[in-house]
């Protein structure tokens, strides 16, 4: 529950870090003169030491938690949603890589280099366009990452069918809006280029200091990256182990109307399930939040893990029955388990927001 609540909270402080991104470049709709004006108030936090550290520690704690989730996992039992988060949270390291360490060896080299939206802006439309369109692809990984994340959490809330109607709209038009702002203000920046020559020089200048140290800013980013492949090979190395030191032993459980689920020893009831194509309701993908997996057990209560705090809370939130339990959170460790589920496989998201309604008494 803890590490749960961690990475939603390291979560949460990286996404107001883009939306304070993303507002400052809507802004280029108006003008570049309007991203200068409110830059210090969306970005300037950010700039502070204070702002600067959470964002690292966040950072590297969402990193962290991310991996570690990999190395955690005992199958390959996932959601299309998973599949998508995963593939997403993998690659927005090493896109936002480069980004961050050429603006930090600009400041370093040239401590006006980042004083404006205006020389940045040069550089993507006019100076490196390649890499302008790197930028665009780590704003929409990142967008959609933190977006779906955002959703998954706020959909089991009861709260979403108040603010459900007014969040999905902004979440799909954040983005649009700050591409448009993008597209504008590289437009109003190519103009001044053409006709501001001593501007054109200032930026031309800062440019050939920081490709004077190009070299060693591409030898710092190799070693990270390899740095960053490795943990991602020993996450994928402790998960294999898992599987190969239990596929030999097997378990067999039942459920309601006769269906059977077989796999290895130490997956939970929804796992068995899902590698089985038993129909199992999962709004949250298994982790714990929804209440929409549980079961009833019938007999061999004794051959599932114990029950942890997060799962007695979901349980206790679901208005849960005696003898039930989370799916996704019970792991069966032996023989002679049966389970029957408690909601039908096409409960959706209201069964966790208002669980009463889908249980018959």
């Amino acid at each position: 529950m803890k590490l749960r609540r961690l990475r939603l909270v390291t979560g949460l402080i990286l996404m107001a870090f883009v939306i304070g991104h993303m507002a400052n470049l809507m802004l280029g709709m108006h003008s570049l003169a309007a991203m200068e004006s409110w830059r210090p108030w969306l970005m300037g936090p950010w700039r502070s030491i204070a702002g600067q550290g959470l964002l690292v520690c966040s950072a590297l704690i969402h990193l962290a938690l991310g991996v570690y989730a990999i190395a955690a996992r005992r199958s390959l039992a996932m959601s299309k949603t998973d599949v998508v988060q995963l593939c997403l949270g993998l690659a927005t390291p090493p896109l936002l890589l480069n980004h961050a360490l050429v603006m930090h060896m600009a400041g370093e080299v040239s401590p006006n280099f980042d004083s404006t939206f205006g020389q940045m802006l040069a550089v993507y439309w006019s100076f490196s366009p390649g890499y302008a369109f790197q930028q665009l692809g780590v704003v929409m990984v990142v967008w959609i990452h933190a977006a779906v994340g955002l959703y998954s959490w706020l959909v089991l809330k009861p709260v979403w069918k108040r603010v459900g109607g007014f969040i999905l709209p902004v979440l799909f038009a954040v983005p649009i809006l700050a591409l448009l702002g993008f597209a504008e203000a590289g437009r109003e920046v190519l103009e001044k280029l053409a006709t501001d020559a001593a501007w054109r020089e200032h930026i031309t200048a800062n440019l050939r200091r920081v490709v004077a140290v190009t070299d060693p800013l591409n030898a710092m980013q190799s070693r990270l990256l390899w740095g960053y492949g490795m943990l991602v090979l020993v996450a994928l190395g402790v998960f294999g182990a898992r599987v190969l030191r239990e596929r030999l032993q097997r378990v067999t459980i039942g459920y309601d109307g006769g269906a059977s689920a077989r796999g290895r020893r130490g997956l939970s009831i929804l796992e068995l399930s899902r590698l089985n194509d038993v129909p199992h309701a999962h709004v949250c993908s298994g982790r714990g939040r929804c209440g929409t997996c549980r079961v009833r057990i019938e007999s061999g209560a004794g051959q599932l893990t114990p029950m942890t705090e997060a799962e007695r809370g979901t349980l206790a939130r679901v208005g849960a029955g005696a003898g039930e339990r989370l799916a996704c959170q019970a792991r069966v460790t032996g023989a002679g388990v049966v389970a029957a589920r408690v909601l039908p496989p096409y409960a959706d998201a209201s069964a966790a927001r208002l669980p009463g309604e889908w249980v018959t008494p």
